[in-house]
C-alpha cells in the first residue's frame, strides 16, 4: 500500500507534530466536502431527503466506533475533543466529600485539571508516581486504593514520554477495587489497538484531530451501567419537555444537546475507515523501525538529552522528549524548523511533569505511518546542526 498517496505530507519543513495533531487524510477530507456539497443539512430534523441522508451518515458513525472499540454504538457520545469528554465526566457525576480520584503526575492538563476542581467538593486527589522512564505500576496504585476511591483517571500513553504502560493491569485493578476507571487515549489510539471488551475502562476519552481526522471533533465513551449525568440539555436530548419538566432520551442522545458538528463526527467516522485501510499492524511495524531509527539518532547525539524511556522496546509510540545542552527548549524548535523540521516546544500542557524532569520545557518530535527513516535521517543531521551551536 502506497502510504503517502493517503496524506499530502508537507516536505519543507517536515512534518514531525503528530503527538499534537496528525495529518488529516485525504479521504477524511473528501468525506467531509461530500457532506457539505452534496447533502449539507441538520440532522435529525425533518423528512426530505438531504436530512434523511446526513442522519444516516451522522448515524453510521456509532457503528463504526462500536466496530472498531469492541463495544456497543449506545456508549459513544460526540464531544469537542478528549477536553470535554473528561471533563463530561468530572460534570456528569454526583460527588460527596470524601470521595477520591486518583490521577498520574503524567497526566496532560485535560486529565488533571477537571479532577483537582473537584477539591472545590470536598474530593480528594491522590497522585500516583511514574518512575523515571514514564511508566506506571499497578503495585503502587494497590497502595493508593481504598474504599473511598471512586474514580481512577489514567493516560494510555504521555504525550511527553510515551512509555508502554500496562493499562488493562491497572483498569482490571481499578474495577477490582470497585472504583470506576477512565483512559484518556488521545495518544493511543492512533497507534494501537484497544479492544473494550478485554481492556474494561468505564470511560474513554479520544480526539479526532490526532488519528487522521478533523480538529473540534471526539468522542467519549461510556460503558453501558456506569454511572453518568448529561452536562448539557436542551435540543436534540429529550423525549418530551414541558413547561414544568421534560424527559430525556436514552443512550448517547441524552448528552448530545444542541446541533453538533456534523461534517467533523463523519469526518471522524472516515478517519476509523483509514485507520482500518492501513491496518494496526502495519502502523505498528512500521513504528518500529522509526523508534529504533530516532534511538539510533539520540544515541549518536551526545549533547542531547533524551527523556523518558531510554530503550525502543519501552516505547508506546514514536515521541521523543529532548533537549539540547543549555540551549533554550523554544530556541532549539525554532533552529530546526530553519533547518527543516516542524517539532513542538514548551511543556506541552504537562507542567507538573516537566517541573518533575527538572526542566521548564523540551523539545518533542512525534511520528508517525507518514514519516520515513530517511527522514529520521536527515533529523540526525539537522540536530547535528543545532547542537554544534550549544
Amino acid at each position: 500500500m502506497d502510504i503517502q498517496s493517503l496524506f499530502d505530507a508537507p516536505k519543507n519543513p517536515i512534518y514531525f507534530d503528530s503527538g499534537a495533531s496528525s495529518l488529516t487524510a485525504l479521504s477524511v477530507r473528501q468525506k467531509m466536502e461530500e457532506y457539505y456539497s452534496q447533502y449539507r443539512a441538520n440532522i435529525h430534523r425533518g423528512a426530505h431527503q438531504y436530512t434523511k441522508k446526513a442522519s444516516e451518515e451522522y448515524e453510521s458513525v456509532y457503528g463504526k466506533l462500536a466496530r472498531f472499540f469492541h463495544a456497543k454504538d449506545s456508549e459513544f457520545i460526540s464531544t469537542r475533543n478528549t477536553t470535554e469528554a473528561i471533563n463530561g465526566v468530572a460534570l456528569g457525576l454526583e460527588w460527596k466529600s470524601g470521595d477520591e480520584v486518583i490521577v498520574s503526575d503524567i497526566e496532560h492538563h485535560s486529565n488533571l485539571l477537571p479532577w483537582l476542581r473537584l477539591k472545590e467538593k470536598g474530593v480528594a486527589i491522590k497522585i500516583l508516581a511514574a518512575d523515571e522512564q514514564g511508566v506506571l505500576s499497578a503495585e503502587k496504585l494497590k497502595d493508593l486504593l481504598s474504599s473511598r476511591t471512586r474514580l481512577v483517571a489514567l493516560s494510555a500513553c504521555s504525550n511527553v514520554l510515551g512509555a508502554k504502560e500496562p493499562i488493562e493491569e491497572l483498569v482490571k485493578m481499578t474495577k477490582d477495587n470497585r472504583s470506576l476507571s477512565l483512559l484518556d487515549a488521545a495518544q493511543y489510539v492512533g497507534h494501537h489497538p484497544l479492544d473494550l471488551s478485554k481492556t474494561k475502562a468505564d470511560y474513554l476519552a479520544f480526539s479526532g484531530h490526532k488519528i487522521f481526522g478533523p480538529t473540534g471533533i471526539g468522542a467519549l465513551y461510556h460503558r453501558e451501567g456506569a454511572p453518568l449525568a448529561p452536562w448539557f440539555v436542551g435540543g436534540g436530548t429529550i423525549r418530551e419537555a414541558r413547561l414544568d419538566g421534560y424527559t430525556l432520551l436514552e443512550n448517547h442522545e441524552r448528552f448530545e444537546a444542541g446541533t453538533p458538528a456534523i461534517a467533523e463526527w463523519i469526518g471522524l467516522g472516515a478517519a476509523l475507515d483509514v485507520i482500518n485501510k492501513i491496518s494496526y499492524p502495519t502502523i505498528e511495524a512500521h513504528e518500529k523501525k522509526l523508534i529504533s531509527a530516532m534511538y539510533g539518532v539520540f544515541a549518536e547525539q551526545r549533547k542531547a538529552k533524551l527523556y523518558g524511556p531510554q530503550e525502543p522496546s519501552q516505547k508506546a509510540c514514536s515521541l521523543f522528549s529532548f533537549n539540547i545542552g543549555s540551549l533554550p527548549h523554544h530556541e532549539v524548535a525554532i533552529m530546526l524548523d530553519k533547518f527543516g523540521f516542524a517539532c513542538r516546544s514548551g511543556h506541552h500542557c504537562a507542567m507538573p511533569l516537566t517541573k518533575k524532569l527538572g526542566v521548564e520545557g523540551t523539545v518533542r518530535a512525534s511520528l508517525h505511518i507518514y514519516n520515513s527513516e530517511e527522514e529520521v535521517e536527515r533529523f540526525n543531521e539537522a540536530l547535528s546542526k543545532v547542537a554544534a551551536l550549544a
